[in-house]
């Protein structure tokens, strides 16, 4: 597939500022964000993302994957705004330019006001309002764009959207949540025969969320069955129903598409940390963060991406592209040994016949974290959200170094 890809991510929602018709900004005229932050302004990465593109180069990058913003495309339902798209599509020949690699996600969490008021994700046509959303835009972008993301973590959006009740639209239920994960499986498969018709040499996939799970007790049954529970749900349901062509529990009830098994070229992975399962006789389970914790209190342990690369590889066999990786350090106490061990288990992997095309850390600079706004620092550039001034961080430095070379 190439030359290895060094890169970083970011997401349009956590960086641009002024997206001010989609459901998060809903969300956040609510007060629903914990730290009372706003997203209006951000790291205004719509106006200075070619100052942005110089950062990328200094970390001697040669890839940058990022996402278009859905409600500044479609404002209203059916009107899609081409200077927003030649926005994006100018974003795209800067990095050609550049000698930058796009790796281009369609969509990243965030959806239009006017589809959210229709009930978002679980309207039964969500994937038909994407899909013509995808197939206005995929024209413009195609010409710049081999690789692509449709979607961004379809299960922690159903889980935290719908089950956790943490983000838009803060419900409950279980149920709601496999309905929502099922319609976003839908929508990668209508933008993925929408590209591959548009460019047939296209690599296209998703950016899948994996957790190792653990059981906190490995001798207790119950901590052992719930941990292989919650590891297929969260883990495997969504890639295992792409590869086997049918909709499997607990998304759906087997229905086959048969064109879900051809719909993924390679494997892209957002991989962050451990978690330990423990069985609760009122809550079904409770997860347990033990060791080194981030600011996140999520456990950092680069061996994750070891043992998820050699389980990818013998349960799919597909090149695997990380599409995700990084940690919420504001002191930057652990970013630079993670990426360190991370590339390392990464080349282990390698040797073991793990076929790797690329990694993005997470993330080129502090952003807009969600439901916790700005108080997460996941950047190899710290921001000063009133200056809008960029400074490395000594981890930046330690990548920029990695980066001269291959895997």
């Amino acid at each position: 597939m190439g030359k290895f890809l060094w890169g970083v991510a970011t997401a349009a929602h956590q960086v641009e500022g002024g997206n001010i018709c989609n459901d998060w900004y809903e969300w956040e005229k609510e007060g629903r964000i914990k730290t009372g932050d706003s997203a209006i302004v951000a790291c205004d990465h719509y106006n200075r993302y070619k100052e942005d593109f110089e950062l990328i180069k200094f970390l001697n990058n040669n890839a940058y994957r990022f996402s278009v913003e859905w409600s500044r495309i479609e404002k209203n339902e059916g009107e899609f705004d081409e200077h927003e798209i030649e926005h994006y599509v100018d974003m795209l020949k800067t990095l050609k330019e550049m000698e930058i690699e796009p790796v281009l996600t369609l969509h990243h969490f965030t959806i239009p006001a006017w589809l959210y008021k229709k009930g978002g994700f679980l309207n039964e046509n969500f994937h038909n309002y994407f899909a013509l959303f995808v197939k206005k835009v995929v024209p413009y972008f195609a010409p710049y764009v081999k690789y692509w993301i449709t979607i961004n973590e379809p299960v922690v959006l159903g889980m935290f959207g719908y089950m956790t009740g943490e983000w838009p639209p803060g419900h409950k239920n279980m149920q709601e949540g496999f309905s929502a994960i099922k319609e976003l499986l839908l929508s990668h498969l209508e933008a993925y025969k929408i590209i591959r018709e548009e460019k047939s040499d296209s690599l296209i996939s998703i950016a899948h969320n994996m957790v190792i799970f653990e059981p906190l007790n490995r001798f207790n049954p119950l901590d052992i069955v719930v941990n292989k529970q919650i590891r297929y749900m969260f883990d495997y349901a969504f890639l295992d129903s792409i590869f086997e062509g049918k909709i499997l529990k607990p998304l759906g009830i087997g229905e086959q598409l048969q064109d879900l098994k051809e719909s993924l070229d390679f494997i892209g992975l957002n991989y962050y940390s451990r978690t330990f399962i423990k069985f609760s006789p009122k809550n079904t389970y409770e997860a347990v963060d033990k060791g080194e914790l981030s600011d996140f209190n999520n456990e950092i342990y680069p061996e994750g991406i070891y043992r998820l690369l050699i389980d990818l590889k013998k349960r799919y066999g597909k090149a695997v592209m990380i599409t995700e990786n990084g940690v919420a350090d504001h002191l930057d106490k652990w970013r630079p040994q993670l990426i360190k061990d991370t590339v390392e288990y990464m080349r282990k992997a390698k040797s073991e016949g793990s076929d790797i095309i690329g990694y993005m850390h997470w993330s080129l600079m502090d952003n807009f974290e969600w439901a916790e706004g700005y108080s997460m620092k996941f950047g190899l550039f710290e921001v000063d959200f009133k200056t809008q001034e960029r400074k490395p961080r000594q981890s930046a430095f330690v990548y920029k170094e990695i980066a001269k070379s291959e895997l």
